[in-house]
């Protein structure tokens, strides 16, 4: 016969009760609802943090942007600037070219005619054709200060020299000519000056 086991008999499990929270004082409670008001206090920082990085990167790349443009600008700038000065040495060494057509022209006839009035005629009207240019490009005017006072912005003294019948500090001789375009000078005249 088989034998039967003796059974142990099951041990009834009895539902544990929750613990029980212990009581916080007073103290504690203070303190634990400091820590949640810190722990939201670091979350609003987290997040205003969060957004302050991308409001630094969006002004960063606007910034590099800006940077950019600036520098396109420059070299645009510097582009513009050189066509220019080129295009205002063509214009005058295209206006040249008439006048030495002429020159041309008057040595060849100078060549073929040797009669001196003739030369002087020639040179005389490349001469006007030159001051024509001059006026018309830039108001380029040359301008001759005999018997004028010195003016040392006008003038410049190659040296002085007793003069009769005029007094002191005029000009009383011409080297080179001065020239002006409207108010600016660009060469001051060469001068000799009374004493």
């Amino acid at each position: 016969m088989v034998e039967k086991k003796k059974s142990t008999p099951k041990k009834k499990t009895v539902p544990r009760k929750p613990e029980a929270k212990p009581k916080l004082t007073a103290r504690e409670k203070a303190m634990s609802k400091t820590i949640v008001k810190l722990e939201d206090l670091v979350v609003d920082l987290e997040l205003k943090m969060e957004d302050n990085r991308e409001r630094v990167r969006l002004a960063e790349e606007k910034m590099l942007r800006v940077v950019a443009e600036y520098e396109n600008g420059k070299k645009r700038m510097a582009r513009e600037k050189e066509r220019s000065l080129v295009f205002a040495k063509d214009r005058v060494i295209l206006g040249l070219f008439p006048i030495i057509d002429n020159l041309e022209r008057s040595a060849k006839y100078e060549k073929e005619h040797e009669e001196v009035d003739t030369q002087k005629h020639g040179v005389t009207l490349v001469l006007e054709q030159i001051k024509k240019f001059l006026l018309e490009i830039d108001n380029v005017e040359s301008f001759d200060p005999i018997g004028e006072p010195f003016d040392p912005e006008l003038h410049e003294a190659m040296a002085m020299q007793p003069a009769k019948d005029v007094k002191s500090g005029m000009v009383i001789e011409v080297f080179e000519k001065g020239y002006k375009a409207g108010d600016r000078i660009l060469r001051a005249a060469k001068v000799i000056v009374s004493q």
